[in-house]
């Protein structure tokens, strides 16, 4: 899982244009998520910008999967398209909750959800990253059915608003808290048991500039 910001993404062209092409393919061409079609075949939106960070999931170097993290603090999916999901609370506009977005598998390594697979480093990645930088809690505008695989890490989800169907999938806001509890559980329930990430020295250092966090904290 490589650890993807506006530090280093030069060093990751050819892994960012595989990206965001196979963004296109799983949720216009695959879900059919036709408001997202782009003549470029390259999915990519208004959440896209210097503040996100990319988890890049890579075996070598193919590309296998990825998960788009971005601070609340900065306009995001939920507080720009769908605040309506949230009934119970202002929507969060603070650094330290992190949304979490564009989480997915190619096809061809989604077969199996058992010990270390692709879909288990995605979840340990976006738990470790959140923990490594501080974070509090995580993710925000999900369809319903992430809510048992959350269960299964031992996590436990806050819904901020019922459930609404939105392009045929029942959709809601909710979060998850981030801890070293939330990280042993999701590793023990996927068999990565060590750290999963990948960092440069110049994103380790900008995201704890961004932060705030002093020291660094490099969960593993």
């Amino acid at each position: 899982m490589h650890v993807v910001s506006r530090e280093n993404v030069a060093d990751y062209a050819e892994e960012m244009n595989a990206y965001y092409r196979w963004r296109h393919l799983v949720y216009v061409e695959e879900r059919g998520w036709e408001d997202l079609r782009r003549a470029d075949g390259l999915e990519r939106d208004q959440f896209d910008t210097d503040n996100t960070v990319h988890l890049l999931a890579l075996d070598g170097s193919e590309f296998v999967g990825a998960s788009r993290m971005l601070p609340m603090s900065e306009p995001t999916l939920l507080s720009e398209i769908f605040p309506n999901l949230v009934e119970r609370e202002p929507v969060p506009r603070d650094a330290e909750t992190i949304e979490w977005t564009r989480m997915f598998v190619v096809p061809a390594r989604r077969t199996g959800q058992g010990p270390r697979s692709v879909a288990g480093a995605l979840f340990c990645g976006v738990m470790e990253y959140c923990l490594s930088v501080g974070a509090r809690r995580v993710g925000g505008v999900m369809e319903t059915f992430w809510l048992p695989r959350w269960q299964r890490f031992g996590w436990t989800a806050k819904p901020m608003g019922l459930p609404r169907d939105i392009g045929g999938s029942m959709t809601l806001a909710a979060f998850v808290d981030v801890d070293q509890r939330a990280l042993e559980g999701v590793r023990a329930a996927t068999g990565w048991t060590e750290s999963v990430l990948t960092w440069s020295k110049e994103t380790h250092d900008g995201r704890r500039q961004a932060f705030g966090t002093e020291p660094f904290r490099k969960a593993g």
